[in-house]
């Protein structure tokens, strides 16, 4: 279209341009952050074994390293599985009000078959270290869940989260309001737990009401 254009995923770009509204807290959010459960003994061994190492070297480990050192582990643990796939750097685009917006998800749970993804779900963003990052992982989860808002059309919400070294943060997107969690510090044994049974639950609400038409 002759007046698209496209713009950089920064959160105040997208809050104008697309007239969203951050919120200090949504239900929404509040309800899926309140994840009950308990791990294996199994779980639990690697789990604190990881966290271990983050302990050592958040401050130190470059993005790869942050990725395939602990959230691969993380995401391990949880466990998604069919008919959930899970997507790692694939870029996804969609033009909005004649916004171009496109990101490379970090990694991306989805309905899909083999590489082919359709209705995406949730987004994990930016494996930044603590220390000389720059960016905007804010703008690049949200564009993220934007652009899968836009694609799924179906009114229902869009999960986020981003990483910074030992710190995670969830989000939601619903309609043009979102919100974003407090930080969890990774390296702290129980918000640890809470992070996996976060992500555990999120299992849950894609099968029970994502999915669900």
């Amino acid at each position: 279209m002759a007046n698209q254009k496209s713009i950089p995923l920064l959160e105040p770009n997208l809050v104008k341009s697309l007239g969203l509204t951050r919120l200090r807290s949504l239900p929404i959010l509040e309800e899926w952050l309140d994840a009950q459960g308990e791990l294996s003994a199994l779980d639990l061994m690697l789990l604190n074994n990881v966290r271990n190492k983050l302990m050592d070297n958040a401050d130190a480990w470059n993005e790869e390293e942050l990725k395939m050192t602990f959230i691969s582990m993380v995401i391990f643990i949880t466990d998604f599985n069919v008919p959930i796939s899970v997507y790692y750097e694939r870029e996804i685009s969609e033009t909005i009000h004649n916004l171009f917006l496109k990101c490379e998800a970090d990694m991306m749970l989805s309905k899909g078959v083999g590489e082919l993804f359709e209705a995406p779900y949730f987004f994990l963003h930016e494996y930044k270290r603590e220390k000389k990052y720059s960016g905007d992982p804010i703008g690049q989860m949200l564009g993220a869940m934007l652009i899968a808002q836009a694609k799924n059309n179906n009114g229902k919400p869009i999960y986020g989260c981003y990483v910074q070294g030992r710190f995670w943060f969830f989000s939601v997107l619903i309609g043009k309001t979102y919100c974003i969690s407090h930080s969890f510090d990774a390296t702290n044994e129980q918000k640890c737990l809470e992070i996996v049974l976060i992500l555990r639950k999120l299992k849950a609400i894609i099968l029970e009401k994502l999915m669900v038409d």
